[in-house]
């Protein structure tokens, strides 16, 4: 993915998820009434959804590169971005552990679903034309 391309995917995912943050908010205090430590455990989940997006796009970039040089892709190369993406988020999640009077752990979990709602709420909502680029068939 080309950077303009990134910064375009990524821009589009911070407004979406702070609209997210925000329902999320708003519905958890039907439960648990207006706290702090939900919404900071709710922007240091958001973080961690972007941490490991960002380390996502540069293992596929990395492994675009090593299909391209030598025609195969570097499995040791996949598994660890993988364990870094996994790293991020348990090192994230366990200072919310710690901190729990200060930042929700549930709060800092909730965030990493926004990717699965955003995109399919995207390509159910889409229009049928523009999957097509504009054209009617």
């Amino acid at each position: 993915m080309s950077s303009e391309a990134l910064r375009a995917e990524l821009r589009m995912l911070a407004v979406r998820s702070l609209l997210l943050d925000l329902a999320a908010y708003l519905i958890s205090t039907l439960w648990i009434g207006f706290t702090a430590s939900f919404a900071w455990g709710l922007l240091l989940g958001t973080a961690l959804l972007f941490g490991t997006l960002l380390l996502l796009n540069i293992s596929i970039v990395k492994m675009a590169e090593d299909a391209k040089r030598a025609g195969v892709t570097n499995q040791r190369r996949y598994v660890l971005f993988y364990a870094l993406r996994l790293l991020l988020f348990a090192a994230g999640f366990g200072t919310a552990l710690v901190l729990r009077a200060y930042i929700s752990p549930v709060g800092t979990a909730i965030p990493m679903l926004y990717p699965r709602l955003i995109y399919t709420l995207g390509a159910l909502i889409r229009r049928p034309d523009s999957q097509s680029g504009g054209k009617k068939r």
